[in-house]
């Protein structure tokens, strides 16, 4: 599993205002941790790690866990692998948890690393566990935070499997503040077209 299992809640809470359920995509298990498909999972993780959070448990599901952050912002781990994330998602949904204030993470091939871009909608663009979800709640105007891990290279699947070189690593430790201010942008808005066009402006990802 993603997270550690911690003191197990209940009952679900009622969502707050403005409040978002992020859902990190990725594969389980250690040896996939430092993959350039896991990037949705890691750079959650490492805001975890920097804001010293440990998560407790709202709800567990067959194919996720719903986790408390003591944050604005809480967090659905799918407990399957990448092609299959939208069992996850589904199954909150059908637990009270809104498609609506959920948030996907996860990584791009086609934006360059230590950029991202906030969308409301769109296809999946040939990404499978964004896919899978879209499937499994069937339509595609969930929202989702792309992260850039180009330039890719052939073949893909290797590639998005293999893990960071020194420089990428070097990249992806800059991130954090940015990852940062975006969570924290995320916790403070109501409205997402206004933070759509702050995060998509190029210098809110300048190292």
């Amino acid at each position: 599993m993603w997270f550690p299992f911690w003191k197990k809640k209940k009952d679900a809470p009622t969502l707050s205002l403005g409040q978002w359920i992020l859902v990190p995509l990725g594969n389980p298990g250690g040896e996939y941790t430092c993959t350039r498909h896991n990037l949705g999972r890691l750079m959650l993780q490492r805001w975890m790690d920097e804001q010293c959070l440990k998560p407790d448990v709202i709800r567990s599901f067959y194919y996720g866990t719903i986790y408390s952050l003591k944050h604005p912002v809480i967090a659905l781990a799918p407990s399957t692998y990448m092609n299959l994330s939208g069992k996850a998602v589904a199954e909150a949904v059908r637990n009270g948890f809104p498609a609506e204030r959920m948030l996907v993470i996860y990584d791009d091939k086609d934006l360059p690393l230590g950029t991202g871009r906030l969308s409301k909608n769109g296809s999946s663009a040939g990404h499978n566990g964004l896919q899978s979800i879209i499937d499994e709640i069937g339509n595609d105007t969930i929202l989702r935070l792309r992260l850039g891990i180009a330039p890719f290279q052939r073949p893909l699947r290797e590639w998005v499997l293999g893990e960071w070189s020194p420089d990428e690593w070097n990249i992806i430790e800059n991130m954090d503040s940015v990852f940062s201010k975006f969570i924290s942008a995320l916790a403070n808005t109501t409205t997402i077209g206004d933070l759509q066009s702050r995060v998509n402006d190029c210098s809110f990802w300048q190292l």
